[in-house]
């Protein structure tokens, strides 16, 4: 949770438009419109599909309302972070869940 946040934390500090806060994200995954529903979902699988093998490392049995349902209890869970870059939160929800595994330094023989 400390890493989630101190990354949360520098890449908030850079200025520049986003396409999504948390705000943004949250309202649109509890929305009882369809097409807002539709748009977070795929918001959060772009995110997830970049990310993956470099950010994350998420089982292959991952469901994308698995991953819906964890990045909405993180914002739910975590309101003072709303208002960061919704693809930062998303990548750390999905970071702090499954992070891939350290590569090991060869010894260069």
């Amino acid at each position: 949770m400390k890493a989630m946040i101190a990354t949360l934390a520098l890449v908030c500090c850079s200025a520049h438009a986003e396409f999504r806060d948390g705000n943004k994200l949250l309202s649109e995954i509890v929305s009882d419109n369809y097409q807002a529903n539709s748009l977070a979902l795929g918001y959060i699988m772009g995110v997830a599909d970049v990310g993956y093998g470099v950010n994350h490392c998420a089982p292959g049995s991952v469901t994308s309302g698995q991953m819906r349902d964890m990045v909405r209890n993180w914002l739910t869970d975590n309101p003072q972070y709303r208002h960061f870059m919704g693809d930062v939160i998303v990548a750390g929800v999905l970071r702090n869940t499954w992070p891939c595994a350290k590569k090991e330094k060869g010894n260069g023989a």
